[in-house]
């Protein structure tokens, strides 16, 4: 018969047969995640206690070289932690180490037991099953453990796990995107004009679409094709970008461009070369949730570029989302009235009324989408 612990002592029991056997530190925080699998090891510093601090594909091409957790636990879950420890031979008590395939599935079958017992819910043995069932290269799944919070650290996992837990991310629901200002700055203005301005939607370009009554599609190619593949189809795209900004912009001297990237901790680091290039002066002005690639607990951070009328900045980054190569990105006026977000095949538009979303879509009847009529 299939061992079981139903009740909480039951579950109290089992972490303290893990705990004898390892002779730990016990984590006042610990999490999963993914890092870059060219990081130091087992045997790096910061790994198994070695180290100065004592101890689906997923996504991670966006983050970089950062960690993306997967699922963090503050105080709580220490049964799972203490199994984590028990399959991957940690014994020290803070940093990290490395988990491969089959020793998940042996932290999920030492875990099991405890699903019987319905009293609390088991949202690490959940995630760690997802994660089982993803395609993930060997070598950068890790288990991260903090045993003192006040203890100062130089490891960027460690450091990471304190930022995420900290945001309150993991509490966000699936689905749902939460904005908080940047770490260690007071309300940037941009931020607290979205939110006045529109407070339905966050700032991420293919949201837009949900607010369908200000809400209008344009196709940039004909047919409905998404990327040119001639200088002649480019000239296409830009036009009609061109066109419906000239349009919607008037006699403005400046636009605001909105960008974002993806990031595995809430504190804005080093951005991505592409976006470095085409906006070196980007400053980041909130920090998001990211809603999608759940339970991946990865956050977008926000930056705005103002661009004024003659500025060559704007070209380059049209086409670099005519290709593919740059997304969720949302270009309005200062004051928000209006936001354009251009993706590889067309443009969303959102408008102050339905009044004026039906004046600029009658305007271009050929360049709509067919989806609802172009809204």
């Amino acid at each position: 018969m299939a061992e079981s612990w139903q009740t909480l002592d039951e579950i109290r029991e089992a972490r303290a047969r893990f705990e004898a056997a390892l002779k730990w530190t016990r984590p006042v925080l610990h999490g999963i995640g993914f890092a870059p699998a060219e990081s130091e090891g087992r045997d790096g510093e910061g790994a198994n206690g070695d180290g100065p601090d004592g101890g689906g594909q997923a996504v991670l091409g966006e983050t970089g070289s950062e960690i993306s957790f997967v699922r963090v636990n503050d105080g709580e879950a220490l049964l799972s932690a203490a199994v984590l420890a028990t399959v991957a031979d940690w014994h020290g008590d803070t940093g990290w180490v490395r988990l491969d395939r089959d020793q998940l599935a042996a932290a999920i079958e030492l875990l099991t037991p405890a699903e019987a017992c319905r009293e609390v819910p088991h949202p690490n043995l959940r995630v760690w099953r997802d994660v089982q069932r993803w395609s993930w290269d060997e070598g950068t799944l890790v288990a991260v453990f903090d045993a003192d919070l006040d203890k100062p650290t130089a490891d960027p996992y460690v450091l990471a796990l304190r930022e995420v837990v900290a945001s309150g991310r993991q509490g966000v629901p699936p689905g749902e995107v939460r904005s908080w200002p940047p770490p260690g700055a007071d309300d940037h203005p941009l931020r607290v004009a979205w939110q006045a301005r529109w407070p339905q939607t966050p700032p991420v370009g293919h949201r837009l679409r949900w607010l369908g009554d200000h809400w209008v599609r344009f196709h940039v190619l004909p047919d409905a094709r998404r990327h040119p593949g001639t200088e002649d189809e480019y000239a296409t795209v830009l036009h009609r970008h061109h066109t419906l900004l000239d349009e919607l912009r008037g006699e403005l001297p400046e636009l605001l461009v909105i960008t974002l990237e993806l990031a595995g901790r809430p504190v804005p680091g080093n951005r991505t070369p592409i976006m470095a290039d085409l906006l070196p002066d980007a400053e980041c002005w909130t920090v998001l949730s990211w809603p999608d690639l759940h339970p991946q607990l990865l956050f977008a951070h926000a930056y705005v570029s103002p661009l004024p009328r003659q500025s060559d900045r704007l070209e380059p980054l049209l086409r670099a989302v005519a290709d593919g190569r740059v997304t969720d990105v949302v270009v309005a006026p200062p004051d928000l009235s209006w936001l354009y977000a251009p993706y590889d095949g067309g443009a969303d538009v959102l408008l102050g009324t339905p009044e004026l979303r039906d004046e600029l879509r009658a305007g271009h009847p050929d360049w709509l989408s067919h989806q609802l009529g172009g809204k």
